[in-house]
Order: structure tokens, then sequence, then C-alpha cells
């Protein structure tokens, strides 16, 4: 006989918590929800539904992916970011809360740098864009903006496109195929505002990261060499060169990075101001730099 939902829920909480996997109970959930379309709270209403032998398959399929260490964003193929919802697999980083900073203070600056400048066309950059959330929450709050994202990867920028699509924010955005901002080499300095969540874990902390992420996450999407900062030196460079006149670099780092990434910045003498924005956790996360 078939399991109940409320069955099918308790014996793959004790599995999933007998493994060690974190949220044992909410990854249960989110599984069966996912799967059977419906409201994680319905589960509850519905506790004595039968499953079918079919619903039975599906749910054990699902729950030992999980129990081998596959992120749970990767079975369900969706994360939630900026209140909005994005198609995710193993081609593109799973977009993490912290990165959300990047989105705050990119649309203040960008709205500083609009309204300074009589609303002129407001252009915006995303390097390496990845699963495109930079990018599409960009778009979706800015409507005035015309967004670019870039990526070095053909299938992280496939999912981008098919989240904007999604997203019904398309036609606003273009996507390039490229390395950091080289395909825009001698395009008239027009961006406002340069965002970048470019790999950055140094080769010691790769080692130390845990197993459900190096075995799943793209590696070129978090490989940043020896420090951390090959890709990040080479974009504040290269910037510059596309930035218009009082625009934004903004950058994610990670959290004993900061310092170096602001003395890359001063040392290079091509920016005017240049500051560091704290994430929820007091954590020094995202470097700002101005043009003159």
């Amino acid at each position: 006989m078939s399991p109940t939902i409320g069955e099918a829920l308790k014996e793959a909480w004790h599995r999933l918590e007998a493994a060690g996997i974190c949220e044992a109970r909410a990854t249960a959930e989110i599984l069966l929800a996912d799967l059977l379309m419906m409201a994680r709270p319905l589960l509850y209403v519905e506790t004595h539904r039968l499953l079918s032998a079919q619903q039975c398959q599906g749910y054990a399929r699902r729950l030992e992916r999980r129990l081998r260490g596959e992120p749970l964003q990767y079975i369900t193929g969706r994360q939630d970011f900026w209140s909005l919802e994005f198609a995710v697999n193993s081609y593109v980083l799973i977009p993490r809360p912290e990165s959300e900073l990047l989105v705050e203070q990119g649309v203040r600056l960008a709205q500083q740098w609009w309204h300074a400048r009589q609303q002129a066309p407001l252009y915006l950059l995303d390097v390496g864009t990845g699963s495109g959330n930079l990018a599409i929450s960009l778009a979706h709050i800015l409507p005035q903006s015309q967004v670019w994202g870039i990526d070095s990867a053909l299938g992280a920028l496939r999912v981008a496109q098919w989240n904007a699509q999604r997203l019904q924010v398309a036609a606003r955005l273009t996507w390039i195929c490229g390395d950091l901002v080289a395909p825009l080499r001698g395009r008239k300095r027009d961006f406002a505002l340069c965002v970048s969540n470019l790999p950055y874990v140094t080769t010691a902390e790769w080692q130390q990261l845990p197993r459900e992420i190096k075995e799943n996450e793209p590696p070129s999407a978090l490989l940043g060499g020896g420090d951390g900062l090959c890709l990040i030196r080479r974009l504040i460079a290269t910037s510059p060169a596309v930035l218009a006149p009082g625009g934004s670099l903004l950058l994610e780092v990670g959290w004993r990075q900061a310092a170096a990434v602001v003395e890359s910045i001063r040392a290079g003498g091509q920016f005017q101001d240049v500051g560091v924005y704290q994430d929820m956790a007091g954590i020094d996360r995202v470097v700002w730099a101005r043009m003159p």
C-alpha cells in the first residue's frame, strides 16, 4: 500500500536527519511540495492523502539526490533572490542572499547617477552574470534601464536568457559571451554602473569548502586563484574603459579581501572614490569605486 503524504514526509525527514543534512524537515517538505506542485503548508492539510506509485518513485529519486549531496536548488531547479524566482542548474552558481547587497547599493548608485544627469540613458553592466540574478534584479527595479550581462560560459548565459524571459525583462537585457569587459572593447564609455560577483574563493579556501559545493557548483564560478583576486584585479583595471564619467564599479568580495581590493583600486589610480559596504553579518562584502 502506498504511503500517505504524512508518512512519506516522516520517513524522508528521518533519513535526511540521520545523514546529517541541515534543515532535514524543511528539505523533506520542499522536495515533496515541489514534486506535487503544491504549497508546503498544504502538505499538512492533505497529510492523509495517498501518494501514487509514480509519485513515490519520483520522491525517492529526489531524496536520493539530496542524500548524495546535490544542492536542493539544483534538484528543484530554482532559487529565490530579491523576491524573484530564478531557474538554476549545474551551469550556474546558486545565488546567495549576501549578493543582494550588490543590488541594493547598485540601485542607489545608478539612481544617483541618473538623476544627476537629467535622466540620460541608463546603461548597466553585470560581469560574470551566471544565472542573471543581478542583471535581472536591476532591470526589474529600474525600468528605465538597459542592462548587459557578460559571462564566459555559454551554458550560464542560456540559463540567464531563460530567466529574463520568464521574469519578463528580456526586451531590456543583452547577453554577451566573453572574457570580462573584452567584448565591449571600442564601445563608448557609457555604463553608469558595473556590478560583478566574480569568483573569489582562494586555492586554500577551496580545499575547505563542503563537498556539496565542490562537487556540484561550477568551479569556474568560485575559484579566483591563489589569493582569490585574479579576475577581480583584471576587472578593476579594465572596467574604467566602459564606465561613464561618474559611473561606479561594485564588487562582491570574500570576508578577508576588502582591504586588498581597495588597495588595488587606489593603486590603479583610475577611480576617484572608493569604499566598502558591509552585509547583515557586519562583514565587508562589497567594494565600490566611482569614476571622476
